[in-house]
């Protein structure tokens, strides 16, 4: 009875190996580096034969494990690739029994055979968006103080105030997941002493990924007593007095 088990036994050991050495074993790991997504959508295509095409999501910050059927007397090639998400850069590194072809799109593998494993790991990170306000004063040719400047773009954001001069631009780094972008504008506090100008940075279309830039424009309100100076007011005054005298004597009977 022993010696009828033991072969049965190597049979079934034979028959498990010869199995496991039709496929190949894929493991994806999607790594969030940033924020604002849930999910990555996934692409295999695998050939020339037998051809595989297949496409799941995969939650971020987890793992997913699958197997590929290679071809019985040569090797396969495969790609996987993600959907592209808006406002996030996609990096993919790769490794293991195949060969990882890494300036190809996604995750690239070609001799890829029976029994062998890799490994693709897509990273996502949120895009750079940025805004960037400029100042232009008009009027002035002196150094003038900073200014501060708001930003809104609804939503329900809220955006930390910033101060710009010449010289001296406001930047705000922007989180845009829609593919469309959302409007922003710009106001500025008022002032005494100076107009404001915003029609450059109203109604901004942010798009992910962009970096825009608009201008604020000053003009410089200048009151009659800053036209003279010190000696040119002195001279005002004297000429006055000397006048006002001169009435003060015609008018002495």
């Amino acid at each position: 009875m022993r010696g009828l088990l033991i072969p049965w036994l190597v049979l079934l050991l034979c028959a498990f190996t010869v199995q496991a050495d039709e496929f190949a074993l894929f493991t994806v790991d999607v790594n969030l580096k940033g924020a604002g997504v849930d999910s990555v959508n996934v692409r295999v295509v695998c050939g020339p034969s037998p051809g595989l095409d297949v496409r799941f999501e995969i939650p971020v910050d987890s793992t997913r494990t699958f197997t590929v059927p290679t071809a019985a007397d040569g090797e396969i090639s495969c790609v996987l690739t993600a959907s592209p998400v808006p406002g996030q850069k996609l990096t993919f590194l790769g490794d293991g029994g195949s060969v990882f072809e890494a300036d190809g799109p996604g995750c690239r593998f070609s001799g890829v055979g029976g029994g062998h494993s890799n490994f693709c790991q897509i990273q996502v990170e949120n895009k750079e968006t940025r805004l960037t306000v400029f100042k232009h004063w008009i009027g002035t040719s002196k150094a003038e103080e900073d200014v501060a400047v708001s930003l809104d773009c609804g939503r329900g954001l809220s955006h930390p105030t910033l101060s710009v001069n010449k010289g001296k631009p406001a930047e705000w780094s922007l989180v845009v997941n829609d593919e469309d972008g959302f409007l922003c504008s710009v106001s500025e506090a008022e002032g005494e002493s100076y107009t404001s100008d915003v029609s450059d940075c109203e109604a901004l279309l942010i798009l992910p990924g962009a970096e825009e830039e608009c201008t604020v424009v000053n003009t410089k309100v200048v009151k009659m007593i800053e036209v003279f100076n010190r000696y040119g007011l002195a001279v005002m005054i004297l000429a006055f007095m000397v006048v006002g005298g001169f009435a003060a004597r015609r008018a002495i009977p």
